[in-house]
């Protein structure tokens, strides 16, 4: 199995962990919440890529920016920002992806740019292209529930 790891901020490990957990249904192996330094740096030799997951709480620390880098110099790095954050400056020349509003959607464009490049490093299948999405039933515009067959509460009200 593929080893991705996910170098991010303390302060970042949800959105970390629902990242791995994406990734991880896809059958990758995907190791996250190492304290920077020696423990990341042990985990990044085994792996076919790293991803730095950026938010404007983890930009400025060096700690990460050391790991990132040294991940880097060892191989493939993918950048993923969130709520609209930007790599630090060493990295804007780097392959990346914006993951701003993404909420686990399979057809959300950064994601599935992510998965795609991930899926190349680890020399695993790509993603299948998403599903249709069944109506969520809150708001379809030009529907009206009474011309859908469904009853109307105040309708009824009236009548009574």
């Amino acid at each position: 199995m593929a080893q991705v790891v996910i170098i991010h901020a303390l302060e970042d490990t949800l959105p970390a962990r629902a990242l791995a957990e994406r990734l991880r249904r896809d059958e990758l192996e995907v190791v996250l919440e190492r304290p920077a330094g020696e423990e990341t740096r042990r985990a990044l030799a085994s792996a076919a890529i790293a991803i730095a997951l950026w938010s404007p709480r983890s930009v400025g620390k060096s700690d990460l920016v050391d790991d990132v880098t040294y991940a880097r110099e060892r191989g493939r790095v993918l950048h993923a920002v969130m709520q609209n954050a930007a790599a630090p400056g060493q990295f804007h020349k780097d392959r990346g992806v914006n993951l701003t509003g993404w909420r686990g959607e399979e057809g959300f464009a950064a994601w599935r740019q992510l998965a795609k490049f991930v899926a190349e490093a680890a020399g695993v299948p790509p993603l299948p292209p998403p599903g249709p999405q069944p109506d969520s039933g809150f708001f379809t515009p030009g529907r009206v529930a009474a011309a859908a067959g469904a009853p109307n509460p105040v309708r009824e009200r009236q009548a009574a």
